[in-house]
């Protein structure tokens, strides 16, 4: 089996995937605080992905990279972004570099594209266009991955993820919504694909009138196994009964509403 590093390790989404991705690889997870329920071949190591001694240690050796990892929330201030979401990018890649990692596969977000309105939404055609500074600092991400990809011939694979919750809680989220076989299905293609350079694709899963047609990924081979539809939360919102806080008029819904702050340094 190869080597997979995964930061963010214990997180949501990380627990999620794992159980796809062990049977393909052995995992090696790295978070702030420690993942549970290990399999065999799985190794959690605590650290940091803003310390780079930390970076570069737990990137030795390894095949690939699923970089999950972030500083993100609702309201988040610009320098609370700084550390976590650019500056580990590209500690990062530049690991790649330095010991030879040929694959990594970036979680971005469908906030890039956030600020467009549903109505009449260009899909997979759409500009970017930030909800946040979260949302901001994966613009930066994928860019940083087409910076390495065409400098140093890292095959690399952003994935925009709609909604990754175990079940579909609302209405703007039956059109963007994931399951973690499915979002693990498109980490694998942008381990193993040989078509990847610098490729950006849409985590979701079989969704009624969906946000993307994720048509990159379709060429890649990706074909979705679960629906949003079968995955309906018991609590489910329908679109008109959906606060204006949480944004159903948007791609990007709750983040829209919230206010930008820019703080400065301490």
């Amino acid at each position: 089996m190869k080597t997979l590093l995964v930061t963010g390790a214990a997180g949501g989404v990380a627990t999620r995937v794992r159980p796809w991705l062990r049977e393909h690889y052995n995992m090696r997870l790295l978070d702030l605080r420690e993942a549970t329920d290990l399999a065999a071949n799985e190794t959690a190591i605590v650290g940091s992905i803003t310390d780079r001694e930390v970076v570069r240690r737990v990137a030795q050796g390894v095949d690939g990279i699923l970089h999950l990892a972030c500083a993100y929330s609702l309201d988040i201030d610009f320098e609370a972004t700084l550390d976590a979401n650019y500056r580990a990018q590209l500690y990062l890649l530049d690991a790649c570099v330095e010991y030879g990692v040929r694959r990594f596969v970036f979680a971005s977000s469908h906030h890039v594209l956030g600020q467009h309105r549903v109505d009449g939404f260009a899909g997979d055609h759409a500009s970017v266009a930030p909800d946040g500074f979260y949302a901001l600092s994966k613009v930066f991400g994928e860019a940083a991955c087409a910076l390495y990809a065409h400098r140093h011939g890292i095959k690399a694979l952003s994935i925009r993820i709609g909604n990754a919750d175990d079940r579909v809680s609302d209405a703007r989220r039956q059109h963007i919504w994931v399951s973690g076989r499915d979002l693990a299905q498109l980490v694998r293609i942008g381990l193993e694909s040989e078509d990847i350079k610098s490729d950006i694709v849409y985590g979701v899963s079989r969704c009624p009138a969906p946000f993307f047609d994720n048509a990159r990924a379709v060429a890649l081979g990706y074909v979705p196994q679960d629906s949003a539809l079968d995955n309906l939360a018991p609590d489910f919102v329908a679109r008109d009964a959906m606060p204006a806080s949480a944004g159903p008029d948007f791609v990007g819904g709750p983040y829209v509403p919230q206010p930008l702050i820019v703080k400065s340094p301490l």
